[in-house]
């Protein structure tokens, strides 16, 4: 089951990208959040825009204090993470940071340093226009090019 998850996990990573960089600007700063706990990221959440190609969804699952793996959605298969640091990810494929997440965990923003991977992920697969909005302001406001965004969820 790890190794489905990874062979889908390092198809997106590595085979969306929209230009040799990937969707942003590498010379642009770009920084995980320092407020961030597992126990409240945990659990299942849709896909709302992405970047290239994307699952419906992922689950995150967390183990003393840390988030420890990642499911997509319709898979059976998950893949380790390791975190590093507070919304910092080693996967086999590569790192996953989390960019941005409201204060009540309802919408969160995840990005890879390197550009090739960045998604707008929710608790609901509709509403929350504003949130909407603050990830997608986010996801340029770390070098993303928001041209290239893909709206999935209404």
């Amino acid at each position: 089951m790890r190794v489905m998850a990874g062979l889908i996990l390092c198809a997106i990573l590595s085979g969306c990208a929209a230009a040799p960089n990937g969707y942003r600007d590498a010379s642009a700063p770009i920084a995980s959040i320092t407020r961030f706990e597992a126990a409240r990221f945990a659990g299942p959440w849709q896909m709302r825009a992405a970047f290239g190609a994307a699952p419906s969804g992922v689950v995150f699952t967390e183990s003393e204090g840390a988030i420890t793996s990642m499911q997509f959605m319709g898979e059976g298969a998950a893949t380790t993470m390791d975190q590093t640091r507070p919304a910092r990810f080693e996967t086999p494929q590569g790192p996953l940071w989390v960019l941005w997440v409201d204060e009540a965990y309802r919408t969160a923003v995840i990005g890879t340093p390197d550009g090739r991977l960045g998604w707008v992920i929710d608790r609901n697969a509709t509403g929350g226009a504003d949130r909407i909005r603050a990830a997608r302001s986010l996801l340029e406001f770390n070098g993303y090019d928001p041209a290239q965004l893909r709206e999935l969820g209404r």
